[in-house]
């Protein structure tokens, strides 16, 4: 298989974007996946400090991961819901070149190269999921930003919690800190965040529309680019 990963986009790679959205988002929800409007918008927003990460694979769409930047007052309590957050996707309008905080808006891959670990060409030196790989550039373009506004001081994400529709009767809290018995997050994309050296920082009952997930959320926190698992 041949891996290239583009750390910046441009209209030429809108059709291999709108592929991932179209086969890595079939979730039921509002504003789970993105339009082509608003993917357009993040792709002419490349150059004043959003970022769009695309991978393909034997020149197929395999993966993309899209991030803003804002400025964030550190209160936690402040975190509200991922539409509010990113105006439902819009990342344009929230957007702040200089802003000190990166958002992860959302790391899509197509199901065929789920779960397949390969060799790439970045600073990593080891195998790693297209997922893992997405964020780690992302991450990357977020702290090493070569805009002229600098680099943000942290990156903050609202994690969809997949498995939470399986687990009913607990509340979004009690669900985002349920453990396996290895000690690990339940949550398959919480365990994700973690092994890429994210925190936990708070449970949200509302994050946007989303059956699987309850409709609820969990903000993580970046504090440093990705080296090695967590």
């Amino acid at each position: 298989m041949k891996l290239e990963m583009k750390k910046k986009v441009s209209m030429e790679d809108l059709k291999y974007l709108l592929e991932v959205e179209q086969k890595a988002w079939n979730v039921p929800g509002e504003h789970i996946s993105a339009s082509e409007e608003k993917i357009i918008k993040r792709i002419q927003g490349v150059g004043d400090g959003q970022s769009v990460v695309l991978v393909t694979i034997d020149e197929k769409a395999a993966g993309s991961q899209f991030a803003f930047r804002f400025n964030w007052d550190k209160n936690i309590k402040n975190l509200g819901s991922w539409d509010n957050h990113t105006h439902c996707g819009w990342t344009n309008k929230v957007h702040v070149a200089d802003g000190d905080t990166g958002f992860l808006v959302g790391v899509g891959v197509v199901p065929e190269f789920r779960g397949i670990k390969l060799i790439h060409g970045q600073r990593w030196k080891m195998k790693m999921k297209i997922s893992e790989l997405l964020i780690a550039q992302t991450l990357d373009n977020l702290f090493f930003g070569d805009q002229e506004s600098g680099k943000v001081k942290q990156v903050i994400a609202n994690a969809r919690i997949p498995w939470y529709h399986k687990n009913p009767g607990l509340t979004v809290e009690e669900y985002c800190h349920l453990k396996r018995k290895d000690g690990k997050p339940y949550d398959p994309v919480l365990r994700f965040h973690l092994r890429m050296g994210a925190v936990i920082i708070k449970p949200i009952k509302f994050a946007m529309e989303d059956p699987e997930s309850n409709n609820g959320g969990c903000w993580v926190l970046y504090q440093k680019p990705f080296e090695q698992y967590s």
